[in-house]
């Protein structure tokens, strides 16, 4: 055994802090146990210079291994590293080189050139990082392979849940809900999940121990550090999708109205499972917002609309949280969910109040149960994949994509997986089976009629990848090549020109989230190289997959990329962004335990506090300028026929005078509080001298422009009053016309 000296150990500490470009040729850091010996040696022998020939340097003996409990995860190890490494400045490097990078490519003085040559040195300088070690993912964490899958639960319910589903698919054959067939539905899906669930005794055993600790009255709420985060989560994504809610965004447009004219359809009884107004529309938006007016007292408005998809982009996070649990750790989780809970991106489309946030909203839920059922084998797991895939298609139609997304993955663990495993392989292939089961049977009502109005289930997506509306503008392979490209792009460069859900002309991410998604997607390519793992590859080949839906549009490339379409994108994307900050910063929590997860901690930090300030101005500002100067103000002309109807006139004596791509007059009453007794104010320049019948004040508005309008009212009611009513906006004046 060879002896160390003084000098050996103070060379080795040295060798642990410079970086190897300042370090001497012949000091090398120590290994730990010879540290752990030394320093013993020298606590014990004071100057007698080191150890002693034959002393022997034993390794610490490894600490027992716990089997994990059935059903429950086991923790997740955050320090597979050793504990003495080099300072990692080049990770650190990297992702300087790569902010600025994509700083530089942020509207509207952008430049391309710098933006690639900074893009390249930090993919240099990552690769560089990658060989020395200092950059690594945290590894997939190893879960409980599932026990006694294939067996059913309760066999005879299976044919009794089949019966009354395929009953219920009959008598959904008129396009409506009604108490008969949606019994017969559900209890057909109660009684299937009965027949196939499989229950797990530890969380009855865990319910039973909370009862016993609450009747012994010994129950206590301890708070860790975990619980602060998911607090602070909890806090983040309310402030982000509540703030200001009412007023970001702050006009409809025409597509409000049509949804609102179901809602009103669905609170007069009309339960429809299709609603076939303005080319057609998935169910589950008209419910949700039936709901949030009559039962949150906001009735028929756009808050009313905003409340419902505000619910369903927070139902989207905690599925975020758990699938990047369950593909990395809770530091992963954390970083996901945090800057999906303040992006941009997710934001818009939930404000907008369209059917947009159910896209992501049911990706979500479908990709964890599926990867926590391929990667356990749990068969619960597949069971709730398949109610969330059918529970999706009520929701968007891009969200019909999904299918190949799941397909994808079971395919992807097939090739990996399924060649070392007989029993994995069954696993999935019965896995798949049940998912399919299960979202045909929540998709019943949908298929019903979609195989008796094929033309209108399907329009609107034919009249984007069909020629129904216009034929192709080119070669349909080009296109499509074209627009595969452009949403590939979108994070980085581009997410379309529609001002509607979007800043035209800018990326879908922050630029520090772009960073960090550039970043992430490198070390995933590298660590699927490494060790061949097709949880990293679903995560890469998921993004373009659910960005299908906007690539597809090939009779209207210009409409591609867009933000909406691609919107299911959103859960691998922040995924891959939550993997990229981890990657960088995970050195650093395991260097010296006093500074190095310290000043992680504070890095990430900055980082969240940089996407915040960042995602904050594009949302309450940015876009909802550039949002107010593209929408018409019915909300202002709302405000003055209900400050009419309620002073010296009536509701029904107010009118529009429609005018070429101005107001939709429908919004005009909706935001006069009186719809749905008067739905549409609109009143054609021809009609206006049948007014003259009625009696009592009367109110029109007028577009400045519309001056033949103004003349006939003068000549009509000479002893009328004009007024020209200044918009905050510019450009949105508006006149009233009114007559005692």
């Amino acid at each position: 055994m060879r002896e160390y000296t003084l000098w050996d150990y103070v060379k080795g500490r040295l060798a642990a802090w410079l970086p190897p470009a300042l370090r001497p040729a012949d000091w090398a850091p120590l290994p730990p146990t010879v540290l752990q010996a030394v320093e013993k040696a020298l606590g014990e022998e004071g100057e007698t210079g080191g150890l002693a020939p034959d002393a022997e340097v034993q390794p610490a003996p490894p600490e027992p291994v716990q089997p994990p409990e059935e059903g429950v995860p086991p923790s997740v190890s955050h320090d597979p590293i050793p504990h003495r490494e080099p300072w990692p400045w080049r990770g650190l490097a990297a992702l300087t080189l790569a902010l600025f990078a994509q700083r530089l490519l942020e509207p509207p003085e952008r430049s391309l050139g710098a933006a690639l040559g900074f893009y390249a040195a930090a993919l240099g300088m990552l690769g560089w990082a990658l060989l020395r070690g200092e950059v690594t993912l945290p590894p997939l964490p190893r879960t409980p392979w599932a026990r006694d899958e294939l067996r059913l639960a309760h066999p005879g319910w299976l044919a009794p849940g089949l019966t009354l589903a395929l009953a219920a698919f009959v008598l959904f054959g008129d396009n409506r809900f009604t108490g008969l067939d949606l019994t017969l539905w559900l209890g057909g899906l109660g009684l299937l999940v009965a027949a196939l669930w499989r229950p797990v005794r530890p969380w009855r055993e865990r319910l039973a121990g909370w009862r016993q600790r609450w009747r012994r009255g010994t129950w206590q709420v301890t708070l860790r550090p975990g619980h602060l985060a998911v607090l602070f989560l909890v806090g983040l994504a309310l402030f982000f999708r509540l703030y200001r809610l009412a007023e970001v965004p702050a006009e409809m447009f025409s597509d409000h109205a049509e949804k609102l004219l179901d809602v009103a359809d669905v609170l007069a009884g009309q339960w429809r499972i299709f609603f076939p107004r303005n080319t057609g529309r998935e169910a589950m938006q008209m419910y949700l917002t039936a709901f949030t007016a009559r039962y949150l007292g906001l009735g028929l408005s756009f808050l009313a609309l905003k409340a419902g998809t505000a619910i369903m982009g927070l139902f989207t996070l905690p599925f975020i949280y758990l699938l990047g649990v369950e593909l990395a750790d809770r530091r992963v989780a954390f970083w996901a969910t945090a800057l999906t809970a303040m992006a941009y991106w997710p934001n818009v489309i939930t404000r907008v109040a369209l059917r947009f946030t159910f896209y992501p909203a049911w990706v979500a839920p479908t990709l964890y149960f599926l990867v926590r059922g391929l990667r356990r084998g749990e068969r619960n797991a597949f069971i709730l994949a398949g109610i969330a895939l059918g529970l999706g298609v009520h929701g968007y139609s891009p969200f019909r994509m999904v299918t190949l997304t799941v397909l994808a993955a079971v395919g992807l663990y097939l090739l990996h997986e399924g060649r070392r495993s007989a029993e994995r392989r069954t696993r999935a292939v019965v896995g798949l089976v049940l998912v399919v089961l299960f979202s045909v049977v929540v998709f019943l009502p949908l298929l019903r009629y979609m195989l008796g109005h094929w033309d209108i289930f399907f329009y609107r997506s034919m009249t984007r990848l069909g020629q129904m509306e216009r034929p192709y503008p080119g070669p349909p392979l080009r296109i499509f090549l074209s627009n595969l490209w452009k949403v590939w792009l979108m994070p980085f460069w581009e997410n379309g020109q529609i001002w509607v859900h979007s800043i035209p002309h800018r990326p879908a991410l922050d630029w520090i989230s772009g960073a960090l998604y550039a970043l992430g997607s490198v070390l995933l390519i590298v660590r699927y190289l490494r060790q061949r793992r097709w949880e990293d590859l679903f995560l890469l080949v998921a993004v373009p997959l659910l960005m299908l839906p906007s690539a597809l549009s090939l009779a209207f490339p210009e409409e591609n990329p867009s933000l909406n379409r691609t919107g299911g994108a959103i859960v691998p994307v922040f995924l891959i962004v939550g993997l990229g900050l981890e990657g960088v910063l995970r050195p650093l929590w395991a260097r010296r335990p006093r500074w190095g997860p310290r000043l992680a901690w504070a890095l990430g930090a900055v980082l969240l506090a940089g996407a915040a300030f960042l995602n904050f101005d594009l949302v309450f500002h940015r876009y909802d300028e550039e949002f107010r100067l593209g929408a018409w103000n019915t909300s202002e002309m709302g405000q003055v026929v209900r400050g009419f109807s309620q002073s010296i006139g009536a509701p029904d004596h107010v009118w529009v005078v429609p005018y070429p791509h101005w107001v939709d007059t429908r919004l005009v009453a909706i935001n006069a509080g009186v719809f749905p007794q008067i739905t549409d104010y609109a009143l054609w320049r021809e009609n206006i001298p049948n007014t003259q019948n009625l009696p009592g004040p009367k109110l029109f508005l007028v577009k400045p422009e519309d001056q033949e309008t103004l003349a006939v009212l003068e000549a009509l009611y000479p002893g009328g009053k004009m007024k020209v009513v200044r918009s905050s906006t510019p450009g949105k004046d508006f006149i009233v016309y009114w007559t005692p």
